[in-house]
C-alpha cells in the first residue's frame, strides 16, 4: 500500500452524498457508524449528515458528542474531528448538524490498496452470456473462483478455468456479507501464475464502476485494513 497524506481545504473536496464513517467514543454508544453528507454550508462550516442507524433504530447522539469522521471518495479518504451541534428532521429524514474544520487531512491512494480476502464467487464469460441471449433455454456456463486479494479496482482470483488476457467476464461475489457485486463486468488483465494444485491465478479489473460503487468498495477496503491492523 502506498499512501500520500496532506492537509487540504474541506470546501474543495467534500460534496453532497459523500459516504461517511463516524467514530464515537462516548460511553453507551461507542463504535463506528455509517452516515452520509447531506448538506455542507461553506459560510458557517456546518453540515447536515445522516443520523446513524443501529440495529434498525436511529442512534441517540446528543449535542456536544465528539466525532472522528472519515469521508470517502473513489480515490481518497478524508479525516477530521467534529462535534454534534444539534439534531433535526426534514420530512422522513433525520440528521445531525456538525461542524467541519476548514482544513482536513486527505489520505490519497497512489493506487488501490489490496487486502487478502478469501471468498467464493462465480463468473460467466461475457461472450458466452451474450451468445445465450439469442438462444432459448440456454444458460451460459457458470465458473467458480476463490478470491486471493481484493481492492476497490479489482481482485485476484483462483480458478480452474483457463482465461486469456483481455477476456471479459461477468462476476458475482459477496464479500463478508457486506458488499455484493452482481453482474460486474470485468476484464482479465494479468496472469499471475498457478497454485500447487494446478489452478490458475488471474488479476481482474472491474469495468464501468459507478462513483457510488467505487466509494462503497473503498470504504469496505479501508474498514478491513483497520480491522487487520488492530490484530497485528
Amino acid at each position: 500500500m502506498s499512501d500520500f497524506v496532506e492537509k487540504v481545504s474541506s470546501k474543495n473536496v467534500l460534496y453532497t452524498n459523500m459516504p461517511l464513517d463516524l467514530e464515537i467514543q462516548e460511553k453507551g454508544i461507542q463504535g463506528i457508524y455509517k452516515s452520509i453528507l447531506y448538506e455542507y454550508d461553506f459560510n458557517s462550516n456546518l453540515a447536515k449528515i445522516g443520523m446513524p442507524i443501529f440495529k434498525g433504530a436511529y442512534l441517540k447522539i446528543f449535542r456536544g458528542t465528539n466525532l472522528k469522521v472519515r469521508a470517502y471518495s473513489s480515490r481518497a479518504v478524508y479525516l477530521f474531528k467534529s462535534k454534534v451541534y444539534s439534531s433535526g428532521k426534514e420530512g422522513n429524514i433525520r440528521y445531525l448538524l456538525i461542524n467541519i474544520p476548514e482544513t482536513i487531512v486527505r489520505v490519497q491512494r497512489r493506487q488501490h490498496a489490496r487486502i487478502p480476502v478469501s471468498e467464493e464467487g462465480t463468473f460467466y464469460l461475457k461472450e458466452e452470456q451474450e451468445s445465450s441471449k439469442n438462444q432459448e433455454n440456454v444458460q451460459p456456463t457458470k465458473y467458480r473462483f476463490i478470491t486471493k486479494d481484493f481492492s476497490a479496482g479489482g481482485l485476484a482470483i483462483v480458478t480452474s478455468k483457463r482465461l486469456d488476457i483481455g477476456q471479459k467476464v461477468i462476476i458475482d461475489l459477496a464479500l463478508k456479507n457486506e458488499i455484493r457485486l452482481e453482474d460486474m463486468e470485468s476484464e482479465v488483465v494479468r496472469f499471475i501464475g498457478k497454485t500447487t494444485s494446478g489452478e490458475y491465478i488471474y488479476g481482474i479489473k472491474f469495468l464501468n464502476l459507478t462513483r457510488e460503487k467505487e466509494e462503497e468498495l473503498v470504504r469496505f477496503v479501508f474498514k478491513l485494513e483497520r480491522e487487520t491492523s488492530k490484530k497485528i
